[in-house]
């Protein structure tokens, strides 16, 4: 079964939002109990994130909004041939994906997104999206989560 589960984040310059993660269980209550910690896990290797997203569509939640985003909801479809399409409510954008080392890099075709690379940890079918760069700059947080389309999440507690 299907939980809301809501979230207060901190932002730089005092500025805080509320972020609803649709597809965790109940019994992650806060921030730190789902979250991997990078300093004592391993992201996905580069031959994992490649099974995991070539072809594949993977629905979830984003843990910010965008000015121009209808909600914190998506689904993206991640095609063999390095394209890719993205749907966030009514709205679809479309552009490229690929490779580098064991990260996802996303190019898209609207000027007002991006490029950025993400690498990303798995507890149970669920996958912890994580920015490494924006346009060559490093800036590593924390982004989404998501399954793949059809699957009910059944993420893990972090380890320990």
């Amino acid at each position: 079964m299907r939980r809301r589960v809501t979230f207060s984040f901190h932002l730089a310059k005092s500025v805080s939002m509320t972020v609803v993660l649709s597809l965790l269980p109940a019994k992650a209550l806060a921030q730190d109990l789902y979250l991997p910690d990078r300093k004592s896990e391993s992201p996905l290797s580069a031959e994992a994130v490649k099974s995991l997203f070539s072809g594949k569509v993977h629905v979830g939640s984003y843990n910010f909004t965008l000015q121009n985003f209808p909600g914190v909801d998506f689904e993206e479809h991640t095609k063999s041939d390095g394209s890719l399409t993205h749907k966030m409510g009514m709205r679809l954008d479309k552009g490229k994906w690929s490779l580098k080392d064991n990260q996802i890099c996303f190019d898209y075709e609207a000027p007002e997104l991006l490029a950025a690379c993400f690498s990303f940890y798995q507890r149970g079918n669920c996958v912890y999206h994580f920015q490494e760069t924006v346009q060559g700059y490093v800036a590593p947080r924390f982004t989404a989560v998501s399954v793949l389309k059809g699957e009910e999440p059944s993420c893990d507690p972090p380890m320990s």
